[in-house]
């Protein structure tokens, strides 16, 4: 079986050429920090999208809870509205890790069939096999190193 879009349906995104040619910039791999990180595939020109996802809203109830649960609870986003909420991503922005010298950030975008999109972007250029980092805009609930 077969899924067709209709063209209609994809007319009002404002990234349709991403969407339908996804660049492969960057896979999850193993971090500096230790553990997981996001590493540029190939080198990043400053500005440039690396990537974009749509992103499910998360109740200060439900961040509460997700909290308590390690590590599912390292992995959602400060919500740009609403401090007490979050946002979890569904792509693989969600490997990048904090760093106060970030090379890149994540901005929000709201849509009106698609709800919040995270899009992460190249602050400068970034060399292959490079950490993607973000300084993330919340308390932190780990000692940051240098």
């Amino acid at each position: 079986m077969s899924i067709e879009i209709q063209p209609d349906a994809i007319h009002d995104i404002k990234y349709n050429d991403f969407w339908r040619r996804r660049p492969n910039l960057a896979a999850p791999g193993k971090s500096r920090f230790g553990g997981r990180g996001l590493i540029a595939l190939r080198e990043i020109k400053q500005s440039s999208l690396i990537d974009m996802a749509c992103t499910v809203e998360i109740t200060e109830e439900q961040c509460l809870q997700l909290d308590e649960i390690h590590p599912i609870g390292d992995f959602y986003f400060a919500h740009p509205e609403n401090p007490k909420a979050g946002l979890m991503a569904y792509g693989i922005m969600s490997f990048c890790n904090h760093a106060e010298h970030a090379n890149a950030d994540i901005r929000w975008e709201r849509h009106d069939s698609l709800g919040w999109l995270a899009i992460l972007v190249a602050l400068n250029t970034i060399s292959q096999g490079e950490e993607i980092t973000y300084r993330y805009k919340c308390p932190l609930w780990f000692s940051a190193g240098a």
